[in-house]
């Protein structure tokens, strides 16, 4: 009686995840995304696995752990007859994207089935227990796996640098016990530095640099929820926050779906304004914080104010500026202040995980340098699988 599992994507690159639990009844998937690229003439390699992409259904279910499309863009290949799961608000969220973005999509979002965190459901003879961690995307999840008396962990992605950091210790007591095999992100392992930033001071910088000028731009990734809605919380009482219908839609939704107790995911007093485009006398006059892209048109639209007024906030990862030239020369040339924090683990914080959780066997993947955790756990017994290998417990 055995468990297996099958990385068929994401054990040597970030992103692109698909994971396969197995018993001898029951297959589910957890994540099926596209994979990274910052390529823009970079082809996507579409999923191919019998059963779940091609041939007769032979899949119980795909299982999700956030909306980043490298955890759920490949949702639109696997056969129709397949149902997904997903967290409640996590669908939500996704929904918004997909509905402007990608129709198939949307349309395979519509029909996936919910679930909540600390919740546990089955899929045939695989009990499997969702646990609300901290991400750049808001509502993500880790899932204990159980099936055939082993105990599986897979992390998603998390961090333990994020506002809700300390729920992590709690949930590792309360839910998780024992595990045979760690299946864990490992995003941060081919980074060399590990000046781990937490987001809360990244918040505090916001606030200070906002604080600072008059008109403040911030270019930060729609769906970073926390990071949005942590400069919402801290805004100074004159000013208001506008965006665009888009990201309004997914601060609403956020907010009035929230099912656990969250001073973060609150409605702030000060409001939120449509942009239109023309701003008010009112916030002229007042200076106001103001949710924009890194594209043309927005950065023109910056370019029409007083340059000693404006303060542009970037407040995403550095790698796309060097992309952007428009982009590069406005922060070049504006006062501009840079600042993120990763939404993946540090490795510091990798390893007190791995201490805390005590598993027997660790498989990394969403990574693209998985022998580094050797490494960095030499006395653990760290698998480097690879792709479609299979891997019995």
């Amino acid at each position: 009686v055995s468990m297996n599992i099958i990385i068929h994507r994401g054990t040597h690159q970030i992103g692109g995840s698909a994971i396969e639990i197995s018993t001898v009844s029951t297959r589910i998937m957890l994540d099926f995304g596209n994979e990274l690229s910052l390529d823009e003439k970079y082809t996507p390699i579409n999923l191919a696995i019998d059963g779940v992409t091609k041939g007769k259904p032979d899949c119980d279910g795909i299982v999700i752990s956030h909306y980043h499309m490298d955890h759920l863009g490949q949702l639109t290949s696997a056969l129709s007859e397949i149902p997904i799961y997903m967290g409640e608000l996590s669908k939500e969220i996704a929904l918004i994207g997909a509905e402007h973005q990608d129709r198939d999509l949307y349309l395979r979002l519509l029909g996936a089935n919910t679930f909540r965190g600390g919740e546990a459901f089955s899929i045939g003879d695989i009990h499997i227990r969702p646990l609300v961690i901290d991400h750049s995307a808001a509502d993500s999840y880790m899932f204990v796996i159980e099936a055939e008396g082993k105990r599986v962990l897979y992390t998603g992605d998390f961090r333990m640098h994020g506002l809700r950091h300390h729920v992590l210790d709690k949930l590792v007591n309360t839910y998780i016990g024992e595990v045979d095999v760690l299946i864990t992100e490992g995003t941060s392992l081919s980074r060399d530095a590990d000046d781990c930033i937490s987001e809360a001071t990244v918040l505090d910088d916001i606030s200070s640099y906002i604080q600072d000028g008059k008109y403040a731009f911030v270019m930060c990734s729609s769906t970073n929820i926390d990071r949005i809605m942590g400069i919402w919380q801290n805004m100074p009482t004159d000013k208001v926050l506008i965006c665009d219908a888009y990201q309004k839609r997914i601060l609403d939704t956020m907010v009035n779906n929230v099912y656990y107790e969250s001073s973060l995911y609150r409605r702030h007093d000060s409001p939120l304004v449509l942009d239109k485009g023309k701003y008010p006398k009112y916030y002229m006059d007042n200076g106001f914080v103001c949710l924009v892209r890194a594209t043309e048109n927005h950065i023109s639209h910056i370019k029409e104010f007083p340059k000693d007024d404006v303060r542009i906030i970037y407040s995403m990862w550095t790698g796309y500026i060097e992309e952007n030239l428009v982009l590069k020369n406005l922060l070049d040339t504006y006062p501009s202040y840079i600042c993120h924090a990763s939404g993946h683990v540090s490795k510091d914080d990798l390893i007190k995980f791995i201490e805390l959780v005590n598993p027997d066997a660790i498989i990394p993947v969403h990574t693209d340098n998985p022998e580094r955790l050797e490494a960095l756990v030499p006395n653990r017994n760290v698998y480097i699988v690879n792709d479609n290998e299979p891997f019995i417990i």
